[in-house]
């Protein structure tokens, strides 16, 4: 890897600030030695980071060399086939930073499970990724395999060299109680690794953090969506078990040009914009504690009650990767004991776009082809009931693509405005719940959202259209509009409600 800070020109040397912060970073790299065990969070964040920093940095390199040159590589058709999938826009460095991260994290989630502290390599990473999650095991596979791009298999093998001075999970339990000391409790589970995560990306990219959205969820609002929806479940659809219940009803799905009846549970639960896996955790910890004392059946109602019945879409790379770890920690942490390995319906895909029932073929990226066909499975068959979770805010949305534009051209009817402003990523997610309930013919839409519909002039039909699929509509406003100078209401005007 060759950086250039400086180059000479025909009036003497020219710096090149760009690239003084990889110069930078390849420095620290030189300099540090991993002569000892490393016991801190905050060390293993900081040098995971800057590995993965490195590491995003050769590939957007590599990805534009291969471009400019029309060379074909491994890491290239890896793009090609993401940006025919997932992230139509995607560019050599936005494909690099989610790549580097998953593969630190696929690291992180390997060495979790490690029971051998004193050796780890790529292949044992490859070997030791849940079988919960086939996708990461199949990108590994080409991780520690003979394919692995030259240019950037040095770098993977600095990332071992770190994961193999320490223990991951002693790390985490200490990092849980530090912090659980410091935030005054209230944050269970396996909230760590999010956290941990964060501090990750703070490390990383401070701005990409922001960009991407990655922020903690406060728990109590998360459990109290999910609570409320138990509640409905049980008050509003007569379900006594609530998000527990696990009958059934029957269906029929297309098999090869074929309707085919299938027998599926009734209540399925779908996060469109999983992120980490917020939501999903909190509701399989909701329904744990209905087995309080009957620990003995747990394992066989997660195995064919509740895995079949929690589904998660999820965009960026990395994050699908934490959302995998934290609930397959959790469910281990319920004691939860595997008998199929069955894998999490946590999926790498695009919800806002249409299931398609072709998909490209590309050499060394079949792995991503089948994980967006078991997706379409969802989208296209699954009777979803509960669609909840906290999907992304953005004005100037980028997802734009056509099937959802059709169905946001429903909120936009007979608007006679110069200017309607529902392009917000929030309200596309309103309406992408509110199309699965429509299709299901029944359920519950629960999110934490913008406020802006509530009352905004060119929202008017986006009301009309939400009256006119549910019976009933809830909101709890925060009244946290900072543009309106919103206060709560027994609040004072300093008193900020977020």
């Amino acid at each position: 890897m060759k950086i250039a800070i400086a180059e000479l020109t025909d009036n003497g040397i020219k710096p090149l600030p760009e690239n003084f912060s990889s110069f930078e970073r390849f420095i620290k790299d030189f300099c540090t030695h991993i002569g000892q065990t490393i016991k801190s969070s905050k060390q293993l964040a900081e040098m995971m980071a800057n590995k993965a920093r490195m590491l995003a940095e050769i590939i957007e390199k590599a990805l534009i060399s291969d471009e400019v040159n029309y060379e074909n590589s491994t890491l290239k058709d890896q793009m090609t086939a993401f940006k025919q999938i997932l992230i139509h826009d995607i560019t050599p460095k936005g494909f690099a930073d989610v790549y580097a991260q998953t593969i630190a994290y696929g690291m992180f989630a390997a060495r979790l499970h490690d029971p051998t502290l004193e050796t780890f390599s790529r292949q044992e990473a490859a070997e030791l990724i849940p079988k919960s999650n086939p996708f990461l095991r199949k990108l590994f596979g080409y991780i520690a395999g003979p394919d692995l791009d030259d240019r950037i298999k040095w770098i993977v093998d600095s990332l071992v060299e770190i994961f193999l001075a320490c223990n991951v999970e002693e790390i985490l339990k200490n990092y849980g109680k530090q912090f659980s000391s410091t935030s005054g409790g209230g944050r269970e589970g396996a909230d760590p690794i999010i956290h941990f995560y964060e501090t990750f990306l703070s490390e990383y990219d401070p701005a990409l953090r922001k960009a991407r959205g990655v922020w903690y969820t406060p728990a109590p609002v998360v459990n109290f969506i999910v609570r409320a929806v138990d509640d409905i479940l049980k008050t509003e659809f007569d379900l006594p078990q609530g998000l527990a219940d696990n009958s059934k009803t029957k269906i029929k799905v297309d098999v090869q040009g074929k309707k085919v009846e299938q027998e599926v549970h009734r209540v399925q639960i779908l996060d469109p914009a999983t992120g980490t896996g917020t939501f999903l955790a909190e509701t399989i910890k909701h329904i744990h504690k209905k087995f309080q004392g009957q620990q003995g059946i747990w394992s066989n109602y997660v195995e064919k009650h509740l895995l079949p019945r929690l589904n998660g879409f999820e965009l960026l790379m990395a994050s699908y990767a934490m959302a995998h770890l934290q609930l397959d920690l959790l469910l281990t942490e319920t004691g939860y004991k595997t008998t199929t390995n069955q894998r999490l319906r946590v999926y790498l895909t695009n919800s806002l776009e249409e299931a398609s029932s072709e998909k490209p073929n590309l050499f060394m990226s079949q792995w991503l082809t089948d994980e967006a066909a078991q997706a379409d499975i969802i989208k296209r068959d699954t009777p979803i009931m509960c669609v909840i979770g906290n999907p992304p805010y953005a004005v100037s949305s980028t997802n734009k693509s056509e099937w959802i534009q059709k169905k946001i051209a429903d909120y936009k009817k007979d608007l006679n405005e110069r200017k309607i402003n529902l392009d917000d990523d929030y309200i596309k997610f309103i309406r992408y719940g509110q199309y699965f309930i429509d299709e299901n013919g029944s359920g519950v839409l629960a999110y934490i959202s913008n406020n802006s519909f509530i009352d905004g002039i060119t929202h008017r039909q986006m009301r009309k259209s939400l009256l006119e699929s549910f019976d009933k509509i809830y909101i709890l406003d925060l009244h946290g509009n900072a543009k309106k100078k919103e206060v709560c209401p027994d609040g004072s005007p300093d008193q900020k409600c977020v």
